[in-house]
């Protein structure tokens, strides 16, 4: 019945579209809402097919294609409803990401990203059986695993983003192994890698303060960092000789790798001794 609004044309107003789409999406939120699993702490029911689905593919749309003082109207009622929709935020991030490609105006989408980036950081998304739900899809707004979407925005995006990612790690870090795997591959990337000696950094310190992950649970988790580790080297090696903070953030990262005894840790400490 609605699939003139959510696939095709729509009204030919866009604000008007927006109004009406965002009707449907609290409609089918609301259902999904009222049949939430109670044995699954509240987490809400699947967005209904296809109509779940579709909107928020279109809100997605919109949202990108929207002007910058109008975005947070379309994005914000999508992410207030935090882990317990977490299908439902996930398929609308992944939408939101997917647009970058089909619109003219980046410099708005990095508005976009950045408005639903801070709202994200500062949400208390920590419900207790759904607090993992909500470190990922944190992760998955701050773009890790969305970098080749990310690197089309104007030069320098990553470090305009810089306060935010330092202020992420800081509360986020030492809350779930996934954070730290994918933070380490998201700073291997072209587009991550302007952070990559700030991210050592982080990552120490989390680290070193609180003796997180005595053991880890994830194989992908130390792997993550040797590649991080070995990406540093190769990549920023005349830097970490003359950067002290970050050539220190290096050791203790790769000697808290060998004390796991993660393959290839001892062969970054004897390549790390070598940076003068």
């Amino acid at each position: 019945m609605f699939a003139w609004l959510l696939t095709g044309d729509g009204t030919g107003d866009r604000d008007l579209d927006r109004e009406l789409t965002l009707r449907v999406w609290d409609y089918d939120a609301t259902r999904a809402r009222q049949h939430a699993k109670t044995e699954r702490y509240g987490e809400y029911d699947l967005p209904s097919q296809d109509l779940g689905y579709n909107v928020l593919m279109k809100l997605a749309a919109l949202a990108a294609a929207a002007p910058p003082d109008q975005q947070r109207a379309i994005w914000e009622p999508v992410l207030s409803h935090g882990p317990a929709a977490h299908v439902a935020l996930q398929h609308f991030v992944s939408g939101v990401f997917l647009r970058v490609e089909k619109i003219d105006d980046v410099a708005a989408f990095e508005q976009l990203w950045r408005s639903m980036s801070g709202y994200a950081v500062a949400a208390d998304w920590s419900q207790s059986g759904l607090w993992f739900y909500g470190e990922r899809l944190i992760c998955d707004i701050l773009g890790f695993g969305n970098e080749s979407a990310l690197a089309r925005l104007p030069a320098g995006a990553a470090l305009r983003m810089r306060e935010l990612y330092e202020r992420w790690a800081a509360s986020h870090l030492n809350r779930d192994e996934e954070c730290i795997a994918r933070f380490a591959q998201f700073l291997t990337t072209e587009f991550g890698t302007p952070l990559l000696l700030d991210g050592l950094h982080w990552i120490a310190s989390m680290l070193g303060a609180t003796k997180a992950f005595g053991h880890w649970y994830r194989d992908g988790t130390g792997q993550a960092l040797v590649h991080l580790a070995a990406s540093a080297l190769s990549s920023h090696g005349d830097e970490l000789a003359r950067d002290s903070v970050a050539r220190r953030a290096l050791i203790d990262i790769v000697a808290a790798l060998a004390e796991k005894s993660v393959p290839g840790a001892l062969a970054l400490q004897d390549r790390v001794r070598l940076v003068r």
